[in-house]
């Protein structure tokens, strides 16, 4: 008898330490671990009988109290290093944008200012613009970041889209757009550009790299903002950069070869201009589309013409250029065909997704499609606030 009170003994011990480290196990809540306890109950060294109700309370209220300190802490000690390097990560691409804002805005500035005496304060009014907007843009953003994490209620923008993880970046990069390119159109077409090239140290070289310098803003910018570093929306995000790029990248070409005096025709002149700017302009698409919580018809047209009016004008020059001038046959001309069958076949199968999606739904409310959930609209296990979900 006194072994087997030993043994059961034992037995009792080692599931109450095992219940008291996973509080929901099956073993915390089994026939037998309740039988265990109750017989050790009444087999206590003074020979009191305890009742089996109290027992098993201060059972739980100890089980209950162990695993929620254990929860809490464990709950600090992960979140709160992940919040201070987001933040950190978050600060320091905000001021990467505003340091290549001030300088990209200062050398254009310089490049205008030196070599003409017009309307020089009206440039540099337009950078105290671009960069008191850009500081708006960043504070705008964290309160919708902070009214989405505590799932209030929230307006929509101006143009009807819901706020979302990029609320507001569309119309930064617009500004931005709308100020870089009066400057750059009027030194590349006067007598500014030979000024450059004889006076200035590093001449058109530098130039070229102030120019270029609208990549990594854009990176810096999106990068910024992002909140789940492996999220859907920053997949997405990073995509239509890469598609971007390359896009400048293939405009940027002609932009070089135009600086050389190497095309001929003043209309393919200005397309190459014009279509520069276009592709710096397409990021406000996507930008917004990004925004938005709901994916309609004219998302994925204004996705499409994007890429057409990029791609199709710069294969039209280089056709000119190889069948007319005979010069040599570029990459990039495959590269405008792919890009272009590319975007084709998507507008084909995301339409026919959404019309799969509204037959589904009976024709009623155009189908919705979430980019992602963010971090903020996540619970501390990983459960999706759906409260904040269908309102953000």
């Amino acid at each position: 008898m006194i072994s087997e009170t030993g043994n059961d003994n034992l037995k009792e011990d080692y599931l109450q330490s095992e219940a008291s480290y996973y509080p929901d196990s099956p073993v915390s809540s089994s026939p037998e671990a309740g039988q265990l306890s109750r017989r050790r109950d009444t087999l206590t060294s003074s020979g009191s009988i305890i009742s089996e109700e109290s027992g098993s309370i201060q059972r739980l209220v100890s089980s209950a109290a162990a695993a929620s300190s254990i929860m809490t802490s464990g709950e600090f000690m992960q979140t709160a290093p992940l919040l201070t390097h987001k933040s950190k990560r978050s600060l320091l691409y905000k001021a990467l944008c505003f340091l290549l804002l001030v300088f990209q805005g200062g050398i254009l500035d310089f490049y205008l200012i030196i070599f003409t005496d017009l309307y020089w304060c009206s440039w540099i009014a337009t950078d105290l613009v671009v960069i008191s907007g850009w500081g708006i843009f960043f504070m705008k953003n964290a309160r919708s970041k902070r009214e989405r994490a505590c799932g209030f209620h929230q307006k929509s923008s101006i143009f009807g889209c819901n706020l979302g993880e990029f609320t507001y970046a569309y119309l930064a990069w617009l500004i931005y757009v709308i100020a870089c390119t009066p400057k750059v159109v009027l030194i590349l077409e006067t007598s500014i550009l030979d000024l450059i090239e004889l006076k200035v140290p590093c001449g058109v070289t530098g130039f070229k790299i102030i120019m270029l310098l609208s990549v990594p803003l854009l990176f810096c910018l999106i990068n910024s903002i992002i909140e789940d570093l492996n999220g859907a929306t920053r997949h997405r995000s990073q995509s239509c950069f890469l598609s971007t790029c390359l896009d400048l990248l293939d405009s940027f070409t002609l932009v070089e070869m135009l600086l050389r005096s190497e095309i001929p025709t003043l209309y393919l002149k200005y397309t190459v201009i014009s279509v520069y700017f276009v592709a710096l302009a397409v990021p406000t698409i996507w930008l917004y589309e990004l925004t938005a919580s709901e994916l309609r018809f004219r998302w994925l047209w204004a996705r499409f013409c994007a890429s057409l009016v990029v791609n199709a004008p710069l294969l039209v020059v280089r056709c000119f250029q190889v069948y007319v001038y005979g010069m040599p046959v570029s990459v990039f001309m495959f590269k405008n065909m792919f890009f272009l069958v590319c975007r084709f076949l998507e507008l084909v199968e995301q339409c026919v997704a959404v019309r799969g999606v509204r037959k589904l739904a009976g024709g009623g409310n155009p189908a919705q499609f979430s980019h992602c959930v963010s971090e903020n609209d996540m619970c501390p296990h990983g459960y999706v606030n759906t409260l904040a979900v269908t309102q953000s």
